[in-house]
């Protein structure tokens, strides 16, 4: 479909944040920047929507200016960027928290464990300074994340090689049907949460609760967890760099993150 030929009537406009709206560097380009700004300016409600925690995702809001909602964890938690208001969580249910750690401790995997926005691990590595130069978020090191039986948190991410996961999250998935969400966001990443936790139920949820019309709705993404949200929005705009099931679903391709995708879509098809 080319540009010239789409017509959106945007009230909302959603932006996963890794290999969409950020370069490959994991920054926010002065590009992309301006054009959600213009958006704002236009009366149209920007969201952030990304897998990272809330306070990942914060300083990107406010480095545009944005005082609006943030759906974080991969859509467990809807939360004001400005007043701290939660709109929406959905935790991971204690029992199968335990189960994660338990096999994570015994198989000696890396493990993220976020709870109150807070991030917790067993012991600092590569793995967590990873996470941490591509978040900003430093981890809690506790010894054993096996102290923390019965808290439900958010979030569950194990990091590790991409050819080390890639058996793993078929296990995890297989093992896990029904009870979790399990999916991969970056190739180093698998991640857990409630099941009833997506990017398009909070997308969802958050349409509802200020009565936007889902087909006033355009959503920008690049991986396998941004499915649910391009299915949900009226109008799905998939990266060139995104993988082939998200390309699929979309409505509309842009360039890649490192070409200001974002911008581009933003300045043909909306403004």
């Amino acid at each position: 479909m080319e540009a010239d030929t789409i017509k959106i009537p945007c009230r909302l406009a959603a932006f996963d944040l890794d290999g969409t709206l950020l370069s490959s560097d994991h920054t926010l380009s002065p590009e992309n920047c301006e054009a959600l700004r213009h958006l704002a300016a236009n009366d149209i409600l920007v969201v952030l929507v990304s897998g990272r925690m809330h306070r990942s995702i914060q300083p990107i809001s406010d480095q545009i200016g944005l005082e609006n909602p943030i759906i974080s964890y991969n859509g467990g938690m809807v939360r004001h960027a400005t007043t701290g208001e939660v709109y929406h969580h959905i935790p991971v249910p204690k029992n199968d928290a335990i189960a994660i750690v338990n096999e994570c401790t015994e198989q000696g995997l890396h493990l993220n464990y976020c709870l109150n926005d807070e991030l917790y691990v067993a012991e600092r590595n590569a793995w967590s300074d990873l996470y941490e130069a591509r978040t900003g978020v430093p981890a809690t090191p506790i010894g054993d994340l096996r102290e923390l039986a019965g808290e439900t948190p958010t979030k569950l991410l194990i990091i590790h090689t991409p050819e080390k996961l890639q058996p793993l999250l078929q296990k995890f998935q297989t093992d896990y049907a029904q009870k979790l969400y399990v999916t991969q966001t970056q190739a180093e990443y698998i991640e857990f949460m409630n099941p009833k936790v997506t990017k398009g139920h909070a997308l969802t949820a958050l349409t509802n609760r200020f009565d936007i019309p889902m087909d006033t709705v355009v959503a920008f993404g690049d991986s396998y967890n941004d499915e649910s949200l391009l299915k949900t929005a009226g109008f799905g705009i998939a990266m060139a760099n995104a993988v082939p099931p998200i390309r699929d679903c979309a409505d509309y391709i842009t360039t890649t993150n490192d070409e200001n995708g974002v911008a581009k879509a933003i300045w043909d098809i909306i403004l």
